[in-house]
């Protein structure tokens, strides 16, 4: 099977197109969840929604240094250290939020209104993988034949920009 080459004005555009919707969905996932729902301001919401905002965010910076790389054809992608330093942070964060969430449910059950807490935080995990280990999200057609014709998860862009061009 032959590989298909995206031209690159083509790579950029999608790539920016993630970099402005993961800080994007952030917003958004509020509205629904504080607002539309609207889900109580407790303990497991607020720590499950700073949790997938943060990935989020972290997520959006990385795709916009991939854009900037691309863009000036940098042998590297910009500021690309600095996510190991991220990547403790996430992990950190994500052991500090199971000890909230856990420390909730210990104290009091947080009952149906903190689902999007947890749900939230469940996500915050997906998006931590996600980005730092395996490519959990199939959005383009490639990666979908790629997956259907492998079978298997690969790293992600992120995993193999970070073991690339470490120090």
């Amino acid at each position: 099977m032959t590989s298909r080459i995206i031209p690159r004005t083509m790579l950029v555009r999608r790539l920016r197109n993630l970099a402005v919707l993961e800080p994007v969905n952030i917003v958004i996932f509020g509205v629904v969840a504080f607002v539309l729902l609207p889900a109580p301001l407790n303990a497991v919401n607020v720590t499950g929604f700073v949790l997938v905002a943060v990935h989020l965010l972290i997520g959006g910076g990385y795709w916009a240094i991939k854009v900037r790389q691309l863009r000036a054809r940098l042998p590297e992608p910009p500021f690309i250290g600095a996510f190991g330093w991220l990547r403790r942070l996430c992990e950190a964060g994500l052991i500090a939020g199971l000890v909230i969430l856990a420390v909730s449910v210990a104290r009091e059950a947080p009952g149906f209104g903190s689902a999007p807490g947890f749900l939230f935080y469940l996500l915050a995990v997906a998006e931590y993988v996600n980005y730092f280990h395996w490519q959990l999200s199939h959005q383009s057609a490639g990666d979908i034949r790629r997956l259907l014709r492998t079978r298997r998860l690969h790293r992600s862009h992120l995993h193999l920009d970070m073991r690339a061009h470490r120090g």
